[in-house]
């Protein structure tokens, strides 16, 4: 039961004989109180200016695109519509976005699709960079946070200054730009928790997205699925092996896979070209490997 809700329900529990004018305005007056409280706990972004000409090289397609990046936009709202289709029907609010190794273009992925969902309107978008050892969302977007998220997670403290907002309004993003050498331990804090509370609290019908380090190369990843919902991974055309695929979803066997995406596949348009494959857990992540 939420704040406004006790005070509606204490405010008619008093309801009664001659006190009653003297209640409903007791009742107004909490109303009011509570109201005020529920909204200061809103999640709250402060816009960062990015560099649309950094953003172009580095394939981030904001909320201003260029003509010529029709199929990459399209490419990324079929991914968008999948990944939220299985999200709803699974309930899913948190995703983390992986990789078997580095250089698969996971946190290109997980910035475009964070845009892409934003552009939704329907729900706000939280993109967390959840990569400790190499954190590199604030790199491509060419911004520097107010706060960094490795100091939530070591010291604690509020989030009013801890989110930022780039391309869109209701797209929430914390980052860090330097990296943490204890990064399971910041990972398994129980401040990870908390932040996670607070992004459900003070946001409307939330995703959080989440760049994770890659599976093969750190055990980051698995410290924190047992607190999300579920994994999309990241494989790279002629980069990625189907031995190193396989490998990475043998590891998160025990975990939702929301699926998996192939990224600088041969028939790219523009520079941005990817499938994506549905994936269940019912066939085995051998089928899955052999897609590719």
């Amino acid at each position: 039961m939420s704040i406004i809700e006790r005070a509606i329900q204490k405010g008619q529990e008093g309801r009664t004989g001659k006190s009653r004018r003297a209640t409903d305005a007791k009742a107004d007056l909490v109303l009011e109180q509570a109201a005020a409280i529920e909204a200061s706990v809103r999640l709250c972004a402060e816009p960062l200016a990015v560099d649309s000409n950094s953003c172009r090289e580095r394939r981030l397609l904001l909320q201003r695109s260029d003509e010529g990046d029709g199929a990459a936009v399209a490419a990324y709202r079929m991914l968008r519509t999948r990944l939220l289709h299985r999200a709803r029907i699974k309930d899913w609010v948190t995703i983390g976005i992986t990789s078997a190794g580095p250089n698969d273009g996971k946190t290109l992925t997980a910035l475009n699709l964070a845009c892409s969902m934003a552009r939704e309107k329907s729900r706000e978008i939280v993109l967390l960079d959840m990569d400790m050892r190499n954190p590199s969302v604030c790199r491509m977007l060419g911004v520097e946070p107010k706060r960094q998220l490795r100091d939530y997670l070591e010291y604690g403290g509020g989030t009013n200054d801890l989110f930022f907002s780039a391309g869109s309004e209701n797209l929430f993003v914390a980052a860090s730009t330097a990296p943490a050498q204890h990064a399971s331990e910041l990972l398994a804090s129980p401040r990870f928790d908390q932040l996670i509370g607070v992004i459900k609290k003070g946001t409307v019908n939330p995703i959080v997205l989440m760049d994770l380090p890659p599976v093969l190369v750190t055990d980051d990843a698995l410290v924190i699925a047992p607190k999300i919902d579920a994994f999309l991974v990241v494989a790279s055309e002629r980069l990625t092996s189907r031995a190193e695929l396989t490998k990475a979803l043998d590891v998160l066997a025990e975990f939702a896979i929301a699926g998996v995406v192939l990224n600088r596949t041969t028939n790219a348009t523009h520079g941005y070209g990817y499938n994506y494959y549905g994936y269940d857990g019912k066939d085995g992540p051998e089928k899955e490997a052999r897609e590719l």
